[in-house]
């Protein structure tokens, strides 16, 4: 009888050990399937505390425009603020007043200027171009109906394409023709490819004529010429002011003259900037400048250095300039 317990009880401790093994690998395999912040638990609350004396920039004013739901913001080298939102595009003098206001037909998540200031927007799975009165000059699908555009960077003779549903930056020349695709994931070189847990994929052309991608699962910064070869890049992964933490972040960015880079963050909420090489510099808006759940910080830069954050939580656009020393 004792050895029949015996042999009963290590039969039953193998089975909870096995048990165990399945339960712990079936946890892992989920969470694996599942983006960072959902396999991870963290507590931002400690660093949502900014010391002011790292904040260099001071809120001067708000336009709030009439639309529902806010999207898109970019400026153009007249300091004219473009927005949109609620299938329209509205565009603001320097001042605040609207100007002008454009039907579209669908939503377009996304504005830009080229250097002839033309605009360029984002509908969903198409590039559309107007000339700066909003008269429709051309459109072209970007590649595929499954494409999800959440950023379009224009130059003198390329036009940039960020496909967040693909996981991809299209380059094409100002007519709509597809050049090349940029920054697949490549098993030979060890590529990962961009990192897209959620919608969020921003990018930009610099001063000198270079193209920047975030890479923002990576909470990384990627340069690429215009041949599509990978230039440089840098990483900042920390929850502090000095990186980007989270799944996804940032989830914007703007580029100022000086090459620095104006970045707005989900989660922790906060717009920062860092200089050219990533090395943190000041914060533009703390965390607790925002209303809890905020996402999806636009940014903008005018010819007087001021900052332009697009909130949709509150509904403006919010300008910060530099405080005076």
């Amino acid at each position: 009888m004792g050895k029949i317990l015996v042999y009963v009880g290590i039969a039953l401790a193998v089975a909870a050990v096995v048990a165990g093994i399945i339960f712990s690998s079936n946890r892992t395999s989920s969470a694996v399937n599942k983006p960072p912040e959902a396999a991870i638990l963290y507590n931002i609350d400690d660093y949502k505390k900014v010391d002011p004396a790292l904040i260099g920039y001071t809120e001067v004013r708000q336009i709030k425009p009439a639309f529902r739901e806010l999207y898109g913001m970019a400026c153009d080298a007249d300091d004219k603020i473009y927005v949109t939102g609620d299938e329209q595009l509205a565009i603001f003098d320097p001042a605040g007043d609207e100007i002008s206001r454009i039907d579209l037909g669908h939503e377009a998540k996304c504005v830009t200027l080229s250097p002839d200031q033309l605009i360029y927007l984002g509908l969903n799975h198409t590039v559309a171009v107007l000339d700066r009165n909003g008269k429709a000059l051309r459109s072209w699908v970007a590649e595929s109906e499954s494409a999800v555009i959440t950023s379009v960077a224009a130059g003198e003779r390329d036009v940039f394409v960020a496909d967040a549903m693909n996981k991809v930056v299209l380059q094409y020349d100002p007519a709509g023709n597809l050049l090349r695709r940029i920054g697949e994931k490549d098993p030979e070189s060890e590529r990962p490819g961009f990192i897209i847990p959620s919608f969020y994929f921003d990018l930009a052309i610099d001063p000198d004529g270079f193209l920047w991608v975030v890479n923002p699962g990576l909470h990384t910064f990627e340069n690429y010429t215009f041949e599509g070869k990978l230039r440089a890049s840098w990483r900042k992964t920390a929850f502090d002011l000095e990186g980007f933490g989270g799944c996804c972040n940032p989830t914007h960015m703007a580029i100022l003259p000086d090459g620095s880079f104006v970045t707005s963050e989900k989660g922790l909420v906060r717009v920062k900037i860092h200089d050219p090489t990533g090395q943190f510099r000041t914060v533009v808006a703390a965390p607790n400048q925002f209303a809890e759940g905020t996402v999806g910080l636009d940014l903008a830069v005018d010819s007087r250095g001021q900052i332009l954050v697009l909130d949709p939580k509150t509904g403006m656009i919010r300008i910060f300039a530099k405080r005076s020393s």
